[in-house]
């Protein structure tokens, strides 16, 4: 089975079941409580505020199963692959910029529903510029997306994660998250363009346009966005 980048944790879950491997719940069942104890899961800071532990780890690729496998073999199929692709120019390059790698993957997340490839690093770029500026909030509609489509569905109050999350009310990064990326989406949260972009957005098309001040960005919301 094909998992391609940027599918989330409850969408894995579907394609598992849907494939007669293990069922959905089992599966988020699993990604909620690790039996293995990879280390990287227990690096994991704030466990108590995801709700989908793992969510980011389920490292996209194809994979060969049997059916009716347990579902925590299942997991330990992917983190297994994840612990072989974060290789340690991953890690060393992750301390320099200041990060833990499960903040490079919540950085990583965002730019994988943002950007199309020749585009990640670009937006990145602003990305990273916000969170070393004053700016202090990314605003970027992907974390909102991801808990009205992917999280509400699966807890009884969504809200409870909206502080955490939605990164309009949060400051800096989301506390998870909030989709599993390749190695294209991790590359460019650890080695984004040098730019000075604050914002961008997408037409219809999928062109982007940058802008470094609110007014410009402005300018192109009117010219783009709004036609």
């Amino acid at each position: 089975i094909t998992f391609r980048e940027g599918l989330t944790a409850e969408e894995c879950a579907k394609l598992l079941e849907e494939n007669g491997v293990c069922s959905a719940s089992d599966f988020i069942n699993a990604v909620n409580a690790p039996a293995t104890r990879f280390v990287f899961i227990t690096e994991i800071a704030n466990p108590q505020d995801r709700p989908f532990l793992l969510e980011g780890y389920i490292f996209p690729d194809t994979y060969e199963f049997y059916y009716d496998m347990d579902a925590q073999s299942v997991l330990n199929k992917f983190l297994t692959n994840y612990e072989r692709k974060i290789t340690d120019e991953y890690k060393a390059r992750a301390e320099e910029l200041g990060y833990t790698m499960d903040e490079v993957l919540r950085i990583a997340s965002i730019i994988q529903e943002e950007a199309t490839d020749p585009e990640m690093k670009t937006v990145s770029s602003v990305l990273h510029n916000r969170l070393n500026s004053s700016y202090g909030k990314l605003e970027c509609d992907v974390t909102i997306f991801y808990l009205n489509q992917h999280v509400a569905p699966y807890v009884e109050d969504v809200s409870v994660y909206t502080e955490l999350y939605n990164v309009y009310k949060c400051k800096g990064l989301p506390a998870g998250p909030i989709t599993n990326v390749g190695t294209a989406a991790i590359e460019a949260a650890l080695y984004p363009a040098d730019t000075d972009y604050y914002f961008f957005l997408t037409d219809s098309d999928m062109n982007f346009y940058y802008a470094v001040t609110w007014k410009e960005h402005s300018a192109n919301v009117n010219k783009y966005y709004k036609k």
